[in-house]
């Protein structure tokens, strides 16, 4: 009977360990892979000056990539700067044309099956370079720290 077991046991093992005739890769969540941009290409910030400012709705269809987290770092330059080097890995770095990146922005509804409204770090991503005309004034106290990036090369 221990005997049997023990085989029983060993040729389960065996089995699972085998591997399986699908070469198919199953999709995973996660952004853009940040990617440092060669010093051929420039980086110019359309963001008027003055208070905050974020996108105006007439750039939603130019909407590529947009993620909401709570900030995991204090350093500001450093999250922005990693939110323009995903948008520079995104795709085959030809894509994504500007980067914008605030804390304090108002997360959509429907984001990750969320209900939306509440306040959160963003980092949203467009597929063509950004105007200062298409930035508008943020409500005081949203778009906190805001930085925009249209990445030429």
């Amino acid at each position: 009977m221990f005997a049997s077991i023990i085989i029983i046991t060993a040729l389960a093992t065996l089995t699972t360990a085998l591997p399986t005739t699908s070469n198919k890769v199953e999709a995973r969540a996660g952004g853009p892979v940040a990617k440092p941009i060669p010093s051929t290409c420039t980086v110019n910030g359309p963001l008027p000056t003055g208070e905050s400012h974020v996108p105006s709705p007439s750039t939603s269809n130019a909407l590529l990539y947009y993620a909401y987290y709570p900030s995991p770092s204090t350093n500001k330059t450093q999250m922005s700067q990693q939110c323009l080097e995903q948008c520079y890995g995104y795709g085959d770095s030809t894509q994504c044309k500007t980067a914008y990146w605030a804390e304090n922005m108002v997360v959509p509804a429907g984001y990750c099956g969320s209900p939306g409204g509440n306040l959160e770090t963003g980092c949203l991503m467009f597929n063509r370079t950004l105007t200062s005309a298409e930035f508008i004034p943020s409500t005081p106290g949203q778009n906190t720290s805001p930085f925009a990036g249209n990445i030429q090369c």
